[in-house]
């Protein structure tokens, strides 16, 4: 799951530190010096206005065994922020929900069934897109993410909300999919955020590469919910996964994407995370890191034998995998690195190298692995660093690590994104919750990063540590609430 978003410019890890220091010049010696200046320093720039910004979140339900709460998170300090959510439906239509008061660094919860209540009734037993409005003069005042849960199972989808680029004409969505057993459901859902028809061409591959291709429409502000696993079968593609690109030939800046996975019976629940793909894009304007290489990292991936922390049955036994995929017509090298930890020791390993053909996506098997020649058997974490020679997004890759019966399991993202200040969304803690954290330093050099955790709308509470280069520091939410309530 992912929990944070960078705020202004990105130059750190996911979940991660990258701090850059300033350069100074010295001052010349003259032999003869005129008498010092007292010049009065300009005054700093104003703040810019406020405007009205909008972000959006690509699904909601209130289908029966069903339930979606957004959370809302203020980043501002000192103001108040005003949200408006604004349901729609999938043809496109708008109904505005009353405007939500979030206080500075708070997290506000809404539970959009009982937001309806009886003034939308059309709106029950539906699903759709949202936007958000609101009036600040930045975009990223405002962290939104919409939990969708199932009623009664462990199954709950965390998803992010995102701006949209009407500048952006050009480009694909990129995915994954994967059918873990016979009986897991999926939903592909397609949304347009903007105010125009969107053209799609939908392509789903094998793993070879082989595709079929359909076309679709979405009308403005509409949204189209696809089942893979009936899209798979109905073109006639072998395997258990393969490749999905959403192409727009105009208003690529408004399409948004997601694929989840659910088995019910199993409790399971995944989200298959999408990347937006200009083929257009330079390496310089992406390479946060500075390293001249498309760059991929994974936090915390949940290694055989799971850590306590999780809390799964003793004896549960993890398969870790990693599906990498091609999105172009050409092959693509990659590699990959290993930075594992287990109760006491931490270690690098070089994973296999790769040469990945057209459209082709691999499944790399973290678990065979474990030999103790690559990993350590008893190894319980590792970050994952996937590394290629070619452009932003040619491959792009999902983690996934859940035991033979799908009931226990754990994921974590892939992202290139490097950012100095993160900001998260809700955390837990009680008698059926806990959280951990991860934060990287994804630079050459050691780095001290500042965690904070807010409560009590706002207040916060700092622990501070340092991360050497490319390690990672996990912060178990059930101690640090722990320690903040003996603490008082």
């Amino acid at each position: 799951m992912r929990f944070l978003s960078p705020l202004s410019f990105r130059l750190l890890f996911v979940f991660p530190v990258l701090l850059f220091a300033g350069s100074f010049s010295p001052q010349l010696a003259l032999a003869q010096s005129s008498p010092p200046s007292h010049k009065t320093p300009p005054p700093p720039p104003p703040p810019p206005a406020a405007a009205d910004q909008q972000q959006f979140l690509p699904y909601w339900t209130t289908e029966t065994g069903w339930r979606t709460e957004l959370q809302l998170r203020n980043n501002q300090v000192g103001q108040t922020l005003t949200v408006t959510p604004v349901l729609r439906t999938t043809d496109g239509t708008e109904t505005p929900l009353p405007s939500v008061v979030v206080q500075p660094q708070e997290v506000k919860a809404i539970d959009v069934a009982t937001a309806i209540g009886s003034s939308a009734p059309q709106l029950v037993g539906t699903y759709g897109s949202l936007s958000l409005r609101y009036h600040t003069p930045g975009q990223s005042t405002l962290y939104a993410v919409s939990m969708v849960m199932s009623a009664g199972h462990s199954i709950a989808f965390h998803i992010d909300a995102t701006g949209e680029d009407q500048t952006q004409d050009v480009g694909s969505r990129e995915g994954i999919w994967w059918l873990p057993n016979g009986t897991a459901n999926d939903y592909l859902v397609l949304t347009n955020h903007g105010q125009s028809s969107l053209q799609l061409a939908l392509s789903l591959f094998d793993a070879s590469g082989k595709a079929s291709i359909q076309n679709l429409t979405l009308p403005p502000r509409g949204m189209n919910r696809l089942s893979v696993r009936q899209l798979v079968a109905a073109a006639g593609l072998a395997g258990s996964y393969g490749g999905i690109k959403v192409s727009a030939t105009t208003h690529a800046g408004s399409l948004n994407t997601l694929h989840v996975l659910f088995d019910q019976t199993a409790g399971f629940s995944a989200v298959m995370k999408m990347f937006y793909y200009d083929p257009r894009t330079q390496m310089k304007e992406r390479d946060y890191a500075k390293t001249g290489q498309w760059t991929l990292r994974a936090p915390m991936l949940a290694l055989s034998s799971p850590d306590p922390a999780l809390v799964f049955p003793v004896g549960t036994i993890l398969q870790p995998q990693l599906f990498i995929r091609n999105t172009t017509p050409k092959p693509i090298n990659a590699s990959l690195t290993f930075h594992w930890r287990s109760d006491n020791t931490t270690g690098k390993s070089p994973g296999p190298a790769l040469r990945l053909n057209s459209y082709e996506t691999r499944r790399i098997d973290v678990a065979a692995l474990q030999d103790g020649k690559t990993l350590p058997q008893n190894a319980q974490w590792t970050s994952v660093i996937l590394v290629t020679g070619g452009l932003p997004d040619e491959v792009m890759a999902v983690a996934a690590s859940y035991d033979q019966t799908l009931k226990y399991g754990a994921q974590t993202p892939f992202s290139d994104q490097l950012s100095h200040h993160w900001a998260g969304g809700q955390w837990q803690y009680d008698p059926y919750h806990s959280s951990i954290i991860t934060a990287g330093n994804g630079g050459a050099k050691p780095t001290q990063a500042a965690f904070t955790i807010f409560y009590n709308q706002g207040e916060p509470e700092i622990s501070v540590g340092a991360d050497p280069p490319a390690r990672r520091t996990d912060v178990d939410g059930h101690r640090q609430a722990n320690s903040r309530k003996h603490a008082r």
